[in-house]
Formats: structure tokens, C-alpha cells, sequence
């Protein structure tokens, strides 16, 4: 699965649940700044960020469900 169908799947699946999601105060004023800058490697180095602490977050709650004896979702998200 290529990036363009992941993020599109991703999208159809979570879309809905993370529309309300607020951001931080002036984030999305500054991505559309740096887009309309061109500033690709700000946006990119965010994305990296946003990739780290999912998977950060994502490591911490497997850790805590198997301390807790509980199963996790094997199902894998490829990107």
C-alpha cells in the first residue's frame, strides 16, 4: 500500500472521529503559512514528530495492556 492509499484509507476510517479534534492554538495558521511559503522541510520535520509520538504512544499503550494481561489488536497498519 502506497502513502496516497493510506492516508486515503486512513481518512475513511478515523475521518469522522478526529474532525473535532482541536489542535493546538495557531498550529493550523502555521502549517498553512509554511505551505503557502513553501516551507516543505517544516512541514515534513511535523510529520516526523506527529509519526514519533504515535509511535510512542501506540509502545506505551501495548506495554501498559500486557502489564494489565490484556490482549492487543494485532491487526498491522502499513504505510
Amino acid at each position: 500500500m502506497n502513502v496516497e492509499e493510506f492516508v486515503r484509507q486512513m481518512k475513511e476510517q478515523h475521518g469522522e472521529s478526529l474532525k473535532d479534534m482541536p489542535l493546538p492554538e495557531g498550529v493550523e495558521d502555521y502549517l498553512r503559512d509554511r505551505i503557502k511559503l513553501g516551507d516543505l522541510e517544516t512541514v515534513i520535520f511535523m510529520q516526523k514528530l506527529a509519526w514519533v509520538f504515535g509511535v510512542q504512544t501506540g509502545q506505551a499503550a501495548a506495554a501498559q495492556a500486557q502489564g494489565q494481561g490484556v490482549a492487543m489488536n494485532t491487526k498491522r497498519i502499513e504505510a
